[in-house]
């Protein structure tokens, strides 16, 4: 389990194999890990290392001290802070996802979007994104049908950033706006929960590396399952 002779630190290891018994179900979250003591006997490490490996997953929200009780695992979020796509994201949390397509239909650009369609016809693409069996997001989509020439069904089960850039677009960034929903009954219907959860809403205008909008998402994630980080810096004078 830890290779002592690795360049790769000793905690470093530990924490990963630690992540690895989280994502196979060997501790569930809400449950309590090992002790410090009993991690020491099972890995044959000092506590300082268990200490600092534990300390790392609780900074990221993996786990939870409480004292007096012992290190529990929290109910994982599915976080997003750089340019990712929703598929890319639970990948890299071990998450196992599901696209459930609503609709997929093409359209006249509605009058409403023309300032930011000149193309008169669009790709509407609505689909729930279920991970682990959970919904956890609700996508609709707006895609020029010149820029995209043929998708069908099974290939939005996947990412839209792999679909785009197979017709030769580059996504580097989005410009998006951040809001709270008050859950109705139509959307505890869409996402199956029978008492109110905390919603957000978020608005985006995606761009290729020539600072070509590709497309416009409106979507809808449950705030206690999708964590998005905004980095904000002033450097030369400028809010980036």
């Amino acid at each position: 389990m830890i290779d002592k002779n690795s360049p790769i630190p000793i905690y470093y290891q530990l924490k990963n194999d630690l992540i690895a018994k989280i994502s196979e179900g060997i501790w569930k979250p809400g449950e309590c890990i090992a002790s410090e003591r009993e991690l020491c006997e099972v890995y044959g490490v000092s506590r300082m290392t268990i200490r600092q490996a534990i300390g790392e997953l609780v900074q990221e929200g993996i786990l939870l001290r409480v004292k007096g009780k012992g290190t529990f695992v929290c109910e994982q979020t599915f976080k997003q802070k750089d340019m990712m796509s929703f598929t890319e994201i639970v990948k890299q949390m071990g998450g196992k996802l599901k696209s459930e397509i609503i609709d997929f239909s093409k359209i006249q650009t509605p009058e409403d979007l023309s300032d930011i369609f000149s193309l008169e016809e669009l790709y509407v693409i609505t689909r729930k994104r279920i991970v682990d069996d959970e919904c956890v997001a609700l996508e609709k989509v707006y895609i020029p049908v010149d820029y995209c020439g043929y998708i069908d069904k099974e290939m939005l089960q996947g990412s839209l950033f792999t679909i785009l850039e197979g017709f030769g677009y580059k996504v580097d960034y989005s410009k998006s706006s951040i809001a709270a929903v008050i859950m109705n009954a139509e959307l505890k219907k869409i996402f199956n929960v029978d008492k109110e959860v905390p919603m957000l809403k978020i608005i985006s205008k995606t761009y290729d590396l020539s600072n070509k909008m590709i497309f416009l998402e409106e979507a809808i994630y449950r705030s206690d399952k999708f964590t998005l980080e905004v980095n904000i810096s002033r450097r030369e004078g400028k809010l980036r």
